[in-house]
């Protein structure tokens, strides 16, 4: 009140309960343990607390009673981001049931934002609901918006980034890998990770992805080598980042160069680090089930182990550690990979405390 309409608290509380305005009273646990964290007042009677919630029409209305309209496009676009945020959370949860109707609100938000014309704004709103329907296994719905957001990067091409390319051709590589159509997923998925590495680079973190979506389809296909290739990659790349992030070393042919910096952190969230084990478990499981425990095996246990030590999760590293350690013990590894490991367990030991 005070800050944008330069009124009291007191006299805007008033103008709310002369019923102008929709409001609602919340006395829920939730909404009262996120005021309390905010240190906002709580409204109190004599029998319970409770605080005013104003949605966002009335917000809104407000705005443009007081004649804030300069404020009435960026609360617009702040609930956009809000929506969008909110539904990437909860599909990182596999909550896709709850992440669908908040993916559809922020697309409905974004087409009355940005009308009349459709605008490149609308292309990350578009693969967010194809995110969502696919995770629901609702391919027709999926494709749809996904032939949206290609109709939008066809009509901007000199805007769409690499990125927005490879995102677009990873959702729909997953989605033809989802309806059993291999050539058109592996096609789709060459180029997530050709636009990946013109981005970022091909041995960066973010261009893994693509190389073990590649092998999972060559998998399902029943070419083996290819899909070892694949994952080979996936497994060389983040030893690679993760030896410099966590263990503060560079491989190179001549052996082991300590960083002469403190090393530049993930680019990747913790979320993605967490898909990023679960992906590095399934290499590992894959390759044991080919060749048994081999060092291939071990070496996909021992970046694990980082992984895992850079989330701080030390019993689920020790583990992975531990296994590898007994794969390289009966293969005579190379002095290399010694050096790693027992670097390794010395960051296991000061995590462990």
């Amino acid at each position: 009140a005070v800050e944008l309409f330069q009124e009291s608290p007191t006299a805007f509380l008033q103008e709310l309960r002369k019923g102008k305005f929709i409001r609602v009273n919340s006395s829920g646990r939730d909404v009262l343990s996120t005021i309390a964290v905010l240190q906002l007042p709580v409204e109190s009677t004599a029998s319970t607390a409770g605080v005013t919630l104003l949605p966002s029409a009335t917000v809104e209305a407000l705005l443009v009673d007081k004649r804030k309209l300069e404020l009435v496009q960026p609360f617009k676009l702040a609930l956009l981001k809000l929506a969008s945020q909110e539904a990437a959370r909860l599909m990182a949860a596999g909550e896709y049931e709850l992440a669908l109707p908040v993916a559809l609100d922020a697309v409905q938000q974004g087409q009355l934002l940005f009308k009349p014309a459709p605008a490149l704004q609308l292309f990350p709103l578009y693969l967010l609901a194809s995110q969502a329907n696919l995770g629901l296994r609702r391919a027709k719905q999926c494709e749809d918006f996904l032939a949206l957001a290609s109709w939008l990067a066809m009509k901007e091409p000199t805007l769409t980034t690499n990125i927005m390319k490879s995102q677009l051709s990873r959702l729909y590589g997953q989605l033809y890998a989802f309806q059993g159509r291999q050539p058109e997923a592996l096609s789709a998925f060459a180029e997530d990770v050709y636009y990946c590495s013109l981005e970022y680079g091909p041995e960066d973190p973010r261009t893994s992805l693509g190389f073990y979506n590649l092998g999972k389809v060559f998998q399902s296909k029943g070419d083996i080598e290819r899909a070892g290739a694949c994952n080979d990659m996936v497994v060389q790349i983040w030893t690679s980042v993760l030896c410099r992030v966590v263990l503060g070393v560079t491989q190179t042919p001549e052996g082991l160069v300590p960083e002469s910096s403190a090393p530049a952190g993930l680019p990747v969230g913790r979320l993605q680090l967490m898909e990023v084990v679960d992906m590095l478990l399934d290499i590992g499981r894959g390759r044991m089930h080919i060749s048994g425990p081999d060092p291939s095996v071990a070496d996909a246990h021992f970046v694990t182990g980082l992984a895992l030590i850079q989330l701080e999760e030390p019993e689920r590293a020790a583990d992975q550690l531990e296994a590898a350690e007994s794969i390289y013990a009966a293969h005579q590894p190379d002095l290399q990979r010694t050096r790693l490991l027992d670097m390794a367990k010395v960051m296991l030991g000061a995590l462990q405390g």
